[in-house]
């Protein structure tokens, strides 16, 4: 696809984002897409949910405007299914069992309809690929739903799981490119758009000191199985050389964050899915940083991550490489995360902290 296109379903993708946003928002109250102020919750305002449904009618539109490319169909299909679930849980909310379920039909449509499934997880001890084989459905069914779930997890303020999502899209796009990938590329070049135009009223600005919208459960969910998608379906197959732990260095903040979070909440004898403040934007805001320092903190380390991966494969390093500082980081974050937790809590009481959005993870 030339740039000339490219540009064009990018800004249309930004603009009918947008759009989505403002008309959606007037409806919101109709549709029971608010997020009411009370509980966990500190912001003091209803806050319409309509950014998933927005970033989703932005895509839709984008890619039938392009014409639906062989394969593009059966993921729509699944993204509806994931949006339509995460709508019904932000309307009322829904039991986590039925949530898991319908990831996973989501998951089988991935599998059995376009064909995509984790058969590999690569070279990562420097002998051989590793073969999934009679095990590869239900790892790549673990793999969508930890994807989806670290990233649910991961919107508890105001423009960070959109920009971390961004940051995502941005460097799958740029993996697709390179592949010669187009309708991998294409997409991920509006799920960017999209993105971009809900985080207009997402994030915060001089002159917007507070949120519009929130992206709600439809948002979370459909943007954390989408990258799960393309982690996968960029890794797996002809035509792909970038290693599926080249993936995973893109979506390492989420995914080190969600699974550090689950181990705490197991050890403390509480429910892994139960939603709590202890996330690593709200150390940050115990810490002292501003929202929006914290926000830039996290976009930054999500970036630098994402570029270890990128370059890593461009640089043709031994997965092996990629691997073990991989594996390593990830275990030094959650030791380092719950030692600072315990030494935070220790400490005397600190100023109240305000926490505009900690949405249920997908219990």
């Amino acid at each position: 696809m030339d740039a000339a296109k490219i540009t064009l379903f990018l800004a249309a993708s930004v603009g009918i984002s947008a759009g989505a946003v403002l008309l959606l928002a007037r409806f919101a109250p109709a549709l029971g897409l608010l997020d009411v102020p009370g509980g966990r919750k500190a912001h003091e305002r209803t806050v319409p949910l309509v950014g998933g449904l927005a970033i989703f009618i932005a895509l839709l539109t984008s890619v039938l405007l392009g014409g639906v490319a062989p394969g593009t169909g059966q993921f729509l299909l699944a993204l509806s299914i994931i949006i339509a679930i995460g709508l019904w849980d932000d309307v009322a909310e829904i039991s986590p069992r039925l949530k898991f379920a319908i990831q996973i039909v989501a998951s089988a449509i991935m599998i059995w309809g376009a064909g995509i499934e984790l058969r590999s997880v690569g070279d990562l001890l420097g002998w051989r690929p590793i073969g999934l084989w009679i095990v590869a459905v239900p790892m790549t069914i673990f793999a969508i739903v930890g994807v989806v779930n670290a990233v649910n997890m991961m919107d508890g303020l105001d423009g960070l799981a959109g920009s971390v999502a961004f940051v995502a899209f941005a460097w799958y796009a740029l993996v697709a490119a390179e592949s010669g990938l187009a309708m991998q590329f294409s997409t991920a070049v509006i799920f960017c758009g999209a993105i971009a135009g809900f985080l207009v009223f997402n994030l915060r600005f001089p002159w917007q000191p507070r949120a519009l919208v929130f992206l709600g459960d439809a948002g979370s969910l459909m943007i954390g199985f989408a990258l799960g998608w393309f982690a996968i379906d960029l890794t797996q197959g002809q035509a792909r050389t970038f290693p599926p732990i080249a993936a995973l260095w893109v979506l390492l903040l989420p995914l080190a964050d969600c699974v550090s979070l689950m181990a705490r909440r197991l050890r403390a004898g509480k429910s892994p899915f139960v939603a709590d403040a202890h996330h690593i934007h709200h150390y940050l805001l115990r810490r002292g940083f501003s929202h929006g320092q914290t926000v830039a903190i996290l976009v930054a380390v999500s970036t630098a991550f994402g570029a270890v991966g990128y370059f890593g494969w461009k640089l043709r390093l031994p997965e092996a490489w990629l691997f073990w500082p991989f594996f390593a980081g990830f275990f030094a974050y959650h030791f380092w995360i719950k030692h600072a937790w315990a030494a935070l809590e220790r400490a005397p009481a600190r100023e109240a902290f305000e926490v505009d959005e900690e949405p249920l993870p997908a219990e």
